[in-house]
């Protein structure tokens, strides 16, 4: 495996850390976590295997860090789409579900390894991985509960279209090809509105209101 040409950094993250970063991401997408050496990464930044422990104190680390850091991005970009949407709850779901999938469609090599990995993680790194995805959970819920409290959404089932709003968004990155016929936007569009389906919503979509 060759590492992505892509050199720029990761916010938060030395440049050697986002080298390493990089390629353990491309290798545990191809290979699983479990099916990628520390040979293997090092290789496809052309260093040697003792180098990542200048970095990284281990393997396991290095797989925390991807999924640290990638959902924490996913929690700030529902954040933030929810503070732009205001209080409409069908424009807080909508944006929220269509910036989640444009979110996981920026980077399905990152998104696909953290949501496929998670077995991978050792207990006290799987419960830090459990909280943050609890509380970008905790922000749908919270939406859909609003949209239901007013009555614009009209599913009996709340907590479960929520759970599954976020479960169709996220699995984006188990199939969406940039060099398909479709684009991000393309996709966040038609998930962003068939979230709103999920929950009962029976009106247009916020981006077809006048």
């Amino acid at each position: 495996m060759k590492a992505s040409k892509n050199t720029a950094g990761i916010p938060g993250l030395s440049p050697g850390q986002s080298l390493l970063f990089k390629a353990a991401a491309q290798c545990f997408y191809e290979h699983g976590y479990h099916g990628t050496s520390v040979k293997e990464i090092t290789d496809a930044v052309g260093w040697t295997p003792g180098a990542l422990y200048h970095h990284y104190r281990s393997k396991q680390d290095l797989l925390m860090d991807i999924v640290s850091w990638f959902l924490s991005q996913s929690i700030a970009v529902t954040r933030e789409a929810l503070e732009v949407a205001g209080t409409d709850p069908v424009a807080r779901l909508y944006h929220a579900a269509r910036s989640h999938v444009l979110w996981n469609a920026s980077d399905v090599v990152s998104s696909f390894v953290v949501n496929s990995e998670i077995r991978s993680l050792e207990p006290e790194n799987r419960a830090r991985n459990v909280a943050q995805r609890d509380e970008l959970q905790g922000l749908f819920d919270t939406a859909v509960a609003d949209g239901v409290a007013s009555g614009v959404f009209t599913t009996p089932y709340p907590k479960d279209a929520s759970r599954a709003v976020v479960t169709m968004c996220t699995a984006v990155a188990s199939w969406y090809k940039p060099e398909g016929p479709l684009t991000p936007a393309d996709v966040a569009i038609r998930y962003a509105e068939m979230s709103l389906n999920l929950v009962g919503f029976q009106g247009h979509p916020p981006r077809e209101r006048a």
